[in-house]
């Protein structure tokens, strides 16, 4: 009477613990780790190990089935960017200028007429919100050389791979807690099946047989129940369809993907430090600079040539460039004051939801299946192990 409870229980608990080893530890926990995998005398989970791997597969999703920088880009609007930003440069502008001409020229800005400080200052605060403009302009332009969104989401999942956790974790919740289930279904079915063979042949070396076959068999289902089959398969002249249960929950799962991902990894908030940091940061100072400078001459007007007569056409250029670098350094804090317009404007999440859902079959499993793809034989083995184990538990306690 045994043998069916311990099987169920044990297949419960062993596919609860594959399951849990997949994610965690989120670090290795343990000493010796053999070089290249997330074992040893100790374990990491399966996904946090091969956080980059994943979160490339993530991304190609991403990037060639749901969104590209361009259409995310195109949704901003240069004119309201220029005016929701136009209170805070004023300041900014302000000092910038101030604080240059301190450091480059003190006894020509102290020899200037406060009337001219104040009109170049004027000039340069009224000519800001064209030049913001015509700055977002050329960056949604150029947006593609600028921001590399691959290289900023993989960047963002390494850095907190319990972020990748989170996605897989909430997108997949109903699968996870299916495998679990059926597993002790399976578990109760296969005890059944194991006390009926015990009556007629009670050999010990059965147990942990069968312990072997049912852990083995019980982890391999309920994962081919998940993803398979991948297309709706009619039986029964339609009566009964058949299709993998992750697959079924497309639009659901979608609504789930484009709350995180809108929300913890392409939100504005991470969007502007990767754009200022990334690896193609340099074309967008350059792009800025380009803008600068020609805003500056503009501010000086009629002032230039006596400017470059006062300090020289390299010391002019010099204190353009100087501008700009100060405009640079203030970026991240400037841009904080527009990141709810920016999140507003893009609406990623109900773009994503919508490119999710009207995903074919195939492409959709690739969000979740390839979590269990990398390492599905460990989960797999891992079953028929602690099935062995029990099996042996069992004899020993039967014996006894």
């Amino acid at each position: 009477a045994s043998i069916p409870i311990v099987s169920t229980i044990f297949t419960y608990c062993h596919i609860w613990a594959a399951l849990y080893m997949t994610f965690y530890p989120v670090l290795y926990r343990g000493c010796l780790q053999i070089p290249g995998t997330n074992c040893g005398c100790g374990w990491q989970g399966i996904v946090p190990n091969k956080a980059e791997t994943m979160a490339r597969k993530s991304v190609h999703l991403m990037t060639t089935k749901l969104i590209s920088v361009q259409e995310v880009f195109s949704r901003i609007d240069p004119g309201i960017v220029a005016e929701e930003l136009d209170p805070v440069l004023h300041n900014t502008l302000t000092h910038i200028i101030h604080e240059v001409a301190m450091q480059e020229e003190p006894e020509l800005w102290h020899s200037l007429p406060f009337a001219v400080k104040n009109e170049l200052i004027a000039k340069a605060r009224e000519d800001a919100p064209v030049v913001i403009q015509a700055m977002m302009l050329d960056v949604k332009m150029n947006i593609q050389d600028i921001f590399d969104l691959a290289d900023m989401v993989v960047r963002t999942l390494m850095r907190d791979p319990n972020l990748l956790n989170t996605m897989f974790i909430k997108c997949g919740y109903d699968e996870l807690i299916f495998i679990r289930d059926c597993g002790g279904y399976m578990g109760a079915v296969f005890g059944v099946i194991q006390v009926a063979l015990w009556i007629f042949y009670s050999k010990g070396w059965m147990l942990p047989t069968f312990g072997l076959v049912v852990g083995l068999l019980s982890n391999w289902i309920a994962l081919k129940m998940i993803f398979e089959p991948v297309e709706p398969r009619p039986v029964f002249g339609g009566r009964i369809v058949l299709q993998g249960l992750f697959l079924k929950r497309q639009k659901e799962v979608s609504i789930e993907y484009g709350k995180i991902v809108a929300g913890k990894i392409l939100s504005s908030k991470n969007l502007i430090p990767a754009i200022i940091t990334g690896r193609c940061s340099d074309k967008l100072f350059e792009l800025i600079h380009k803008h600068v400078h020609g805003a500056c001459d503009r501010y000086t007007g009629v002032s230039r040539p006596f400017i470059k007569l006062m300090t020289g056409t390299a010391k002019y250029n010099h204190c353009k460039h100087m501008v700009g670098e100060r405009l640079i350094a203030s970026l991240s804090d400037t841009m904080r004051h527009v990141e709810k317009h920016l999140d507003q404007s893009m609406d990623l999440e109900n773009l994503l939801r919508e490119k999710m859902c009207a995903l074919p079959a195939r492409d959709f499993e690739d969000l979740l299946h390839p979590v269990f793809q990398e390492d599905e034989w460990k989960l797999v083995l891992m079953g028929g192990v602690l099935g062995v184990f029990v099996g042996c538990m069992q004899w020993y306690a039967l014996g006894s």
